[in-house]
């Protein structure tokens, strides 16, 4: 369990660092600042801090969970863009032999485009781009 809360840590800092975000949780829960007669009361300053570590921890999740969903889309599209350059290329081995109806596999490929597009205003959609 420990592991896996430090693996979690090192790998937030490591995003976040990339990001060029400066504070992460356990920074913030470590931070210490000094007692002085008349300043903030230290269980207001707790709290406060306590409430931004949560949402740190939740920023971190979601933009975690955008970055995995993102790299599937990728791979969904590489995988598709495959399959339309192989159909391509089999549509193309068929027109050289005349075996079948050249109809039918530009109705194909047309279908896969279409696929594709539906594809990308999902992306589009889902990512406000």
């Amino acid at each position: 369990m420990q592991e896996d809360y430090e693996r979690k840590l090192k790998d937030q800092k490591d995003l976040f660092r990339q990001l060029g975000i400066k504070l992460d949780a356990l920074s913030i829960h470590e931070k210490e600042f000094p007692v002085k007669m008349r300043g903030y009361e230290k269980e207001d300053v707790d709290r406060l801090l306590d409430e931004v570590i949560i949402d740190y921890e939740r920023f971190y999740d979601i933009i975690t969970d955008l970055l995995d969903k993102y790299k599937e889309i990728q791979r969904r599209q590489a995988y598709w863009e495959e399959e339309k350059r192989a159909l391509t290329a089999q549509k193309a081995k068929l027109e050289n032999t005349n075996v079948v109806d050249r109809h039918l596999v530009d109705e194909g490929i047309r279908s896969l485009e279409r696929s594709i597009e539906q594809f990308r205003l999902t992306i589009r959609k889902e990512f406000d781009i």
